[in-house]
């Protein structure tokens, strides 16, 4: 197969040099100033190939290019519109225009960010390196935190694992009265939003998954809380209050891409050869 590259971090150059040694011949744009794994070629022009892959996420806000190497800005849907005659268009987190696009290109889509098997791992990784930042923002072992966890998604459900296996017992903040009931039956202590600023006082630290604010107002905390946040804008964490306090507020979204991009491009490589397998290209 030819593959087009379009932009991407680190995972997609690692990506690119693994699809290579697969046997498929690959060619990129976007990736500028990358230094690309041997066999792959720059283009200056998106040319005709058998699929597209696009970045995880593919835009940034007001559609751009999510292409972190490239020399100058891309728009994501023009660079899009240059591959209508690629047949699969491959990417994370799909907007709404790039899809219909796409779509109306008569072009197959697929988004990573809707597969199973790749929103498992990530998420698993997703945890890991939230850990590492937490370890290294604390003079504290984590064995000696009190952590508060929000959101009962996959990230959160393993956060609360990994925690629990370094020996700190770690609580859930989560709206959901089922996801609560649940935690607590997993042996987690659960709290709801509105839990009180005695219990709020106590947590060394809190990492959010959330991708709306659960926890509201920061007061409740000490001001030597480090609040962590893993979720996409707005993320659940008023920033500029966290840091009028002095708090240390870190934002680390996109982790797996930036903590383990190695395995975070193997993700992306098998959910790549099952969408191939799906659309019959090989067994």
């Amino acid at each position: 197969m030819k593959i087009l590259i379009c932009g991407g971090d680190e995972r997609i150059v690692l990506l690119s040099g693994q699809l290579g040694a697969a046997g498929h011949e690959i060619c990129c744009i976007g990736l500028d100033r990358a230094e690309l794994p041997e066999g792959v070629r720059r283009i200056s022009a998106p040319e005709r190939c058998d699929a597209a892959i696009f970045p995880v996420p593919v835009e940034k806000a007001g559609g751009e290019l999510n292409a972190p190497f490239a020399r100058s800005r891309l728009s994501a849907i023009e660079v899009l519109e240059s591959t209508r005659d690629t047949p699969i268009v491959i990417g994370g987190k799909l907007g709404a225009t790039f899809k219909e696009m796409a779509l109306s290109n008569g072009q197959r889509v697929f988004d990573i960010m809707q597969r199973p098997e790749f929103t498992a791992g990530n998420a698993a990784v997703t945890a890991e390196g939230a850990l590492s930042r937490l370890m290294n923002a604390s003079d504290k072992a984590v064995q000696d935190m009190r952590v508060l966890v929000i959101g009962w998604g996959r990230i959160g459900k393993l956060l609360l694992q990994k925690l629990s296996g370094l020996g700190t017992r770690p609580c859930l903040m989560s709206k959901n009265p089922e996801a609560r009931a649940l935690a607590g039956a997993m042996g987690y202590e659960a709290l709801a939003p509105d839990c009180g600023n005695a219990l709020m006082s106590s947590f060394d630290a809190v990492i959010n998954t959330a991708p709306a604010p659960v926890l509201g107002e920061l007061s409740a905390l000490r001001d030597s809380c480090i609040l962590l946040e893993l979720a996409s804008t707005p993320g659940g964490f008023d920033a500029q209050k966290a840091r009028e306090r002095g708090m240390e507020y870190i934002a680390a979204p996109g982790l797996p891409g930036k903590y383990a991009p190695v395995s975070a491009a193997e993700l992306i490589f098998g959910a790549v050869n099952n969408i191939f397998k799906e659309c019959g290209i090989y067994e």
